[in-house]
């Protein structure tokens, strides 16, 4: 048995809320010189404020943490830099205009006299590339690297810091199979030989039984199973994510035989990362078919294709039974009669300055006018009528956009679209950042608008809202189809299961 003096790192009873919300409650985590700890949970479940945490991007409100047995205080993130932490992040933060050498050196770039040593900084790059096994050109500018290679020179500038603890974020989400078997190799080692501390967090459950010692999962801010790899199995880590032992979960769902599809998608395949290969399947009228993967699987690629926002890929669609291309645009898929509603409603759904009244009619204006004349009267109605539909609270339609809850900005945005009537309305994470209630009401709206003859596809990184929503759930995995699900045979722990792929449990990191 090891003592509290062999961890390299260690919290204790840490919690950390944002008002009434409880982010994390309770986490007492260790990590042990040369361990690999895989982070499970679902979305919401607190592995992104205990990586915050860890990394010294937040303060926690309760708790303890020490490092070499030592108490210290990891905020602001340069605390945790000199303590040895290093965090990486999915979203990778590096110069794209610098070479490798000046990225792994950044911010103690070696100067003589004043005046920066390019020769020694190469040489340096060079000497901790060979120190820790990594092949990489020091003189390569990070915009010309791949994905996977920029994240080893992200571990080199770790290490060249002698960080003992690696913490890193989604680091596969779009990475190929090679890639991600490379990159863990590379983690493996340096656990292995140079007992570095490594914490990451994933959803794939292959991965995680390939790639880890330990299996730590989280739900609802707790931390709430500690499982040793080698002993663990697929079942109880499913079990330990969702609350409750496996469980088949009926809704009331409908099923049209005989419609014809209102929407084909037929062998759609790219190249770009995430990639696509032979993606097909359809929406019938008054149908939800939903599409589950986590972030990387290419689900997103599909939505964006279907309303002209991705160029490269290779297929066809079938609308209403009439063949046709690709959208090349918005405008053409808006032209179709296909809604869209974006994953970021801020950036890319409303234009919070303007009222209530100007979001939820904007994609119909042309209906509204007469010769360039807005009809007033009938823009107030519509606005009324589909904001109304989704309980929307707000003092009045005239009331900015800015000014309301995620929730009902959330409202606003679905109100806009189906303002338009569309046949088919594409949907990505529909219920994101939203509060339990609104939820519920957007995920009935939308069931009552399928009803009415709207095809409705939902991408969702979401296992319950797929679940809750779908008459039919198709589950995605890098960049491919694995599977479909329908009626009594739809829920969670199969959704799960289908989206973590096979795998061959190996009690342990690849060495």
């Amino acid at each position: 048995m090891s003592s509290k003096l062999d961890y390299l790192f260690e919290v204790r009873s840490v919690s950390k809320s944002y008002g009434s919300t409880q982010a994390l409650s309770d986490v007492t985590f260790t990590l042990m010189p040369g361990e690999t700890v895989a982070v499970i949970g679902q979305n919401g479940a607190g592995k992104s404020t205990f990586a915050k945490i860890i990394a010294g991007s937040i303060q926690p409100d309760e708790g303890e943490i020490y490092v070499k047995s030592c108490r210290v205080t990891l905020f602001p993130p340069k605390n945790a830099l000199r303590y040895g932490i290093a965090f990486i992040p999915q979203e990778l933060a590096y110069v794209p205009k610098l070479t490798v050498a000046e990225n792994v050196m950044l911010g103690r770039i070696p100067n003589r006299k004043g005046f920066i040593s390019y020769k020694e900084m190469i040489k340096r790059t060079k000497h901790e590339a060979k120190r820790f096994g990594l092949n990489i050109d020091p003189l390569r500018k990070m915009s010309s690297l791949k994905l996977a290679d920029k994240q080893i020179v992200e571990i080199l500038k770790a290490l060249s810091r002698r960080a003992s603890v690696i913490l890193l974020d989604e680091p596969t989400a779009s990475l190929s199979d090679n890639e991600s078997k490379n990159l863990f190799r590379i983690i493996g080692k340096l656990a292995r030989e140079e007992k570095v501390g490594i914490v990451y967090i994933s959803h794939r459950m292959d991965e995680v039984f390939n790639f880890s010692d330990r299996i730590d999962v989280f739900r609802n801010g707790r931390l709430v199973a500690s499982e040793q790899t080698a002993t663990s199995d697929h079942e109880k880590l499913i079990a330990h994510m969702l609350g409750k032992q496996r469980e088949q979960i009926t809704l009331e769902k409908f099923e049209y035989p005989s419609a014809n599809p209102a929407l084909s998608v037929l062998n759609w395949s790219s190249r770009g990362l995430p990639s696509l290969s032979n993606v097909t399947f359809n929406v019938k009228e008054k149908e939800v078919v939903s599409i589950f993967g986590v972030r990387g699987c290419g689900a997103e690629i599909v939505a964006e294709g279907l309303v002209g926002l991705q160029k490269e890929i290779e297929g066809e669609i079938i609308l209403e039974g009439k063949k046709r291309r690709i959208f090349r645009n918005p405008l053409e898929a808006k032209k179709a009669n296909v809604a869209y509603v974006p994953a970021d409603r801020k950036k890319q759904g409303l234009v919070l300055k303007l009222s209530i009244r100007k979001n939820a009619t904007l994609p119909i204006l042309r209906l509204l006018s007469n010769l360039g004349l807005m009809n007033s009267l009938e823009e107030r109605k519509t606005a009324e009528k589909y904001t109304s539909r989704f309980n929307t609270k707000c003092q009045s339609i005239e009331q900015n956009v800015s000014e309301l809850s995620g929730g009902n900005q959330q409202k606003v945005l679905l109100a806009g679209r189906l303002a338009m009537n569309p046949k088919v309305l594409v949907l990505q994470e529909p219920s994101r950042g939203v509060d339990i209630g609104a939820r519920l009401e957007i995920h009935k709206q939308l069931k009552e608008f399928a009803s009415e003859g709207t095809a409705i596809l939902v991408v969702t990184s979401d296992v319950e809202e797929a679940v809750n929503i779908s008459d039919r759930l198709l589950v995605m995995r890098d960049g491919a189809l694995v599977g479909e699900l329908k009626g009594e045979k739809i829920s969670q722990d199969e959704v799960l299961r289908l989206a973590s792929g096979n795998f061959q449990k190996n009690g342990g990191v690849i060495k």
